[in-house]
């Protein structure tokens, strides 16, 4: 009696939390590597990234829509238009070639999530060579971009600003404790 009493209460239990599991479940976030527009993400963050290492920031515009917001360029928090990134990109392939190498690229899609969208997410290195004294800085980068309609609606550029930095011949400075 006592053994069925126990099996009771931990069935009766389960069939109460079993509900709660399932509302649980519904609303966790869905991440997908694969669908349906996968591809094209893939190839329109592929086609930017060749265009910047040509030089050829028209190109690089091309693959944006014409309201997309791009954050983290020049190691700062404000986000740049279109046409400032036309700028910033035009005054950048002027004065340095960029040379894109170890590159990886994965397609994402989330669901029931604040981030919801097509997403492409990329790493690698960007070898920026001065045009005029031909000196080289390797700069580690990782981009996500959202992708919709086919177009990049929002990039978000993250890369090593110590390299940068120290290249130019700065130096950290300890905090005197």
């Amino acid at each position: 009696m006592k053994v069925l009493k126990k099996t009771m209460l931990a069935a009766f239990t389960l069939l109460l939390f079993l509900p709660m599991h399932v509302n649980a479940q519904k609303d966790q976030p869905k991440v997908t590597l694969e669908f349906k527009n996968s591809e094209t993400a893939n190839q329109l963050v592929r086609n930017y990234t060749q265009a910047l290492q040509k030089g050829d920031v028209a190109k690089m515009n091309a693959q944006l829509h014409e309201s997309a917001m791009i954050y983290g360029l020049g190691g700062g928090l404000d986000s740049l238009n279109v046409e400032q990134h036309n700028v910033y990109f035009t005054n950048s392939t002027n004065q340095f070639k960029h040379s894109i190498s170890q590159d990886l690229y994965l397609p994402v899609k989330v669901e029931n999530n604040w981030n919801e969208g097509e997403w492409l997410l990329s790493w690698g290195t960007n070898t920026i060579t001065d045009k005029k004294t031909g000196k080289s800085i390797v700069v580690p980068y990782h981009t996500v971009s959202m992708v919709e309609g086919g177009k990049i609606v929002f990039i978000r550029f993250f890369y090593d600003l110590l390299n940068i930095i120290e290249s130019q011949g700065y130096t950290i400075t300890p905090p005197k404790q």
